[in-house]
């Protein structure tokens, strides 16, 4: 939550403007925007083309010197996008933005991308499918205002796109994430009742198994602990 009553932090900080700025810097971006939507709307640019645009769009426009980083190499043709994810790193962010993206792009990460915030249950099945969401809230990016009251369009972008790094990484077991999240959206309707009686559970339930991406042993043991302290008996037999 990187706007917390006029403070920024977070991983994206070194990027993340103020929320009476971001009204003057749609003023500049708008038609960008407006073009890159009716683009995507009509099928002429891909999920990952979009983004990579916003990346663009975004970066060139909050950091003025040096938004990219060369890493000694020139600085490819920006309509290159694979070979220009391959060489550069973006300023002000983990480096695990651009590899995502770069995975995307090639092909190799199935990252689907929306224009509005799913619910939990649909980011459970969809990581329980195998893919992962990223977001792009046209309405806000193009208003100047923040998603949830926490973040920028943009910074919700790039935090989704972090996100589907943790969730195909291979050192965090993907194909064991995967599981654990099939097997929470097979027994969902077990904790039903539960989950609309107790909102501390719900709160802790919905992040588990939609903004948690980890090894499946820290998945399965936050899940065991949440249901504890919530007074639910933990199976031992039940895999997740």
């Amino acid at each position: 939550m990187p706007h917390d009553n006029g403070r920024i932090y977070g991983s994206f900080k070194k990027i993340c403007i103020s929320e009476s700025d971001l009204k003057v810097e749609v003023n500049f971006i708008l038609p960008n925007l407006i073009s890159l939507k009716s683009d995507w709307e009509r099928g002429l640019i891909s999920d990952s083309q979009l983004t990579f645009q916003l990346v663009l769009l975004y970066l060139e426009r909050r950091v003025r010197k040096h938004p990219f980083l060369r890493m000694g190499k020139p600085l490819p043709n920006r309509n290159q996008s694979k070979e220009f994810l391959e060489v550069v790193r973006f300023y002000g962010m983990p480096d695990t933005v651009r590899y995502a993206l770069w995975k995307w792009h090639i092909g190799e990460w199935d990252i689907r991308l929306i224009d509005y915030n799913p619910s939990s249950l649909e980011m459970l099945e969809s990581q329980s499918l195998g893919f992962r969401y990223s977001t792009i809230s046209w309405e806000h990016a193009m208003e100047g205002t923040l998603v949830e009251n926490k973040r920028d369009a943009f910074e919700h972008l790039l935090h989704d796109l972090a996100h589907a790094y943790m969730f195909f990484r291979e050192d965090y077991d993907y194909e064991g994430q995967k599981q654990f999240f099939k097997e929470m959206h097979l027994d969902y309707a077990k904790y039903e009742s539960v989950l609309e009686t107790n909102p501390v559970f719900r709160s802790k339930f919905d992040y588990c198994i939609s903004d948690m991406n980890s090894h499946p042993a820290h998945l399965s043991a936050y899940w065991n602990a949440i249901r504890r302290e919530a007074g639910i008996p933990v199976d031992s037999g039940f895999k997740v």
